[in-house]
């Protein structure tokens, strides 16, 4: 053997297409993805014995090992939804019956998988110090490995049933195009997939099916529960892997954040996204919210992770506000009667009792509605760019003496407590009178309006209570997610 070739380890058993490595609690774990679409690992054991000798190649494992993926998927930011079932397949390519339950070793250990979604494409692993982290992107909608979604929940690949999930008139495909996460233990040189806690008759993380369901990390048959593939589905229209993946540090401890870029392939351009790492190790797309004092003089030396009092002031905690940047998407109404309906839910019936309303605003003319709900009050500017509230019950508008420019955003909110009304524009009072409120009979559903202030941004959220001036409305934070008219 040539000296050269002591020093490397070759696995010639298949074709492999893309690799990439990691290092985990001080272990080194090569990765490599095969022409079949599998991810196969190597674990480099420098504790093996010394028999081997000092030539590093002698420690990698003697044969690459396949992951193991979970057979359901999850869906981030829905967790109340639960996971998603992927179809059983048999050896041999035909799917399960549904009710039918193949014995283990009929079950083909790759199809019957998130491990079928996985595209041809460059992958990345991360180790968070606890888990090995898989990060790939998802199939597309035309792919002979794709599943496609039931009507009744579940997925299948059967061309026979009629129960799927359409959407303009084509199977909605479970996943497209998009960035799958999976994560595993490192067990004595092998990569196990996590157990989690479950109800063990509903086999949903949070829903029980009735008051006899128990916690457990497996079901009422013995199946365990497996960690579901996590799918990032904000992450979208990839192609060739060209994303990338890394867990950042922030200034509160032991907080950290996922830091992800993708290129979206529609918009061509390269899109960011920091979303907190939650308690679990996985995706906290809601954030925590933190408390500091009301008195801007205490806020540098009070900062809480739960509501209290400030031992400063005696008052209340209010949320940390954060500078956060600008959302990605919006909707734009076209300024020519369109808007948007809330509905009637009967969170919304406020009856003359304490709200809070906000929204984000760019208006592209001065005057015309923001927010509002018939017969109980109506959040708009007038001509002079003013915010302006008409209450139900109240003998005169409330107007505030700031006035909003054409083409800027501005944060504006409104809040009731029962008796006094209060306008806010970028956080600051800009005013406040006391005012009746009745709610008049048949009021018709709640609103964002987008008619005369013509091509108008508007971001609006609602609470059944008042907010304070130094709350939500103190120092607010740009929105998530935006409907624009």
């Amino acid at each position: 053997m040539a000296p050269r070739e002591s020093l490397l380890k070759v696995y010639g058993d298949r074709a492999y297409r893309h690799v990439t490595m990691a290092r985990h609690q001080g272990t080194t774990i090569a990765f490599a993805m095969d022409a079949a679409r599998r991810i196969v690992y190597s674990v480099l054991d420098l504790a093996g014995p010394p028999t081997k000798g000092k030539v590093d190649a002698a420690y990698w494992s003697a044969n690459p090992a396949e992951l193991a993926f979970p057979r359901e998927l999850a869906e981030v930011g829905y967790a109340v939804v639960g996971a998603t079932a992927m179809p059983t397949v048999k050896r041999g390519g035909a799917e399960a019956a549904p009710g039918e339950q193949p014995a283990e070793e009929e079950v083909d250990p790759h199809l019957s998988t998130t491990g079928r979604l996985t595209a041809d494409a460059p992958f990345q692993v991360v180790s968070d110090g606890t888990y090995v982290v898989v990060l790939r992107q998802s199939v597309g909608a035309g792919d002979p490995e794709a599943v496609y979604k039931l009507a009744g929940g579940g997925s299948s690949t059967d061309a026979s049933r009629t129960d799927y999930v359409l959407g303009g008139g084509a199977k909605v495909p479970l996943v497209r195009d998009t960035l799958l996460c999976d994560r595993f233990l490192l067990v004595d040189g092998w990569l196990k997939p996590v157990l989690e806690a479950r109800f063990k008759r509903s086999r949903h993380a949070t829903r029980p099916e009735s008051a006899k369901d128990s916690l457990g990390t497996e079901d009422m048959e013995g199946r365990p529960f497996y960690e579901p593939t996590q799918e990032l589905s904000f992450v979208r229209n990839l192609t060739q892997g060209r994303f990338t993946a890394v867990l950042v540090p922030t200034g509160v401890a032991n907080v950290q954040h996922w830091q992800l870029f993708a290129h979206d392939d529609a918009t061509g351009r390269i899109d960011g996204f920091n979303v907190e790492q939650g308690t679990q190790g996985l995706f906290n797309t809601q954030g925590t919210r933190f408390y500091t004092s009301p008195d801007p003089s205490y806020q540098d030396a009070v900062f809480e992770r739960s509501p209290g009092t400030c031992p400063f002031t005696g008052r209340e905690l209010v949320p940390v506000a954060g500078d956060g940047g600008h959302a990605e998407t919006a909707l734009r109404l076209d300024g020519a009667g369109a808007y948007v309906d809330f509905g009637d839910p009967a969170a919304l019936r406020f009856g003359g009792k304490a709200y809070s309303v906000e929204a984000w605003v760019k208006p592209a003319a001065p005057e015309g509605p923001l927010l509002g709900r018939a017969g109980e009050f109506q959040l708009a500017l007038d001509a002079s760019g003013a915010l302006r509230l008409t209450h139900e019950g109240a003998p005169a508008a409330l107007v505030a003496t700031d006035t909003l420019a054409v083409d800027v955003y501005a944060h504006v909110a409104a809040t009731f407590d029962g008796t006094t009304a209060k306008l806010y524009v970028n956080g600051r009072a800009a005013a406040a009178d006391r005012c009746r409120s009745r709610r008049a009979p048949g009021c018709p559903s709640c609103w964002a309006d987008g008619t005369r202030a013509a091509r108008s941004a508007i971001s609006a959220a609602t609470w059944t209570s008042c907010g304070s001036g130094t709350g939500c409305v103190r120092r607010p934070s740009w929105p998530r997610t935006w409907a624009t008219g």
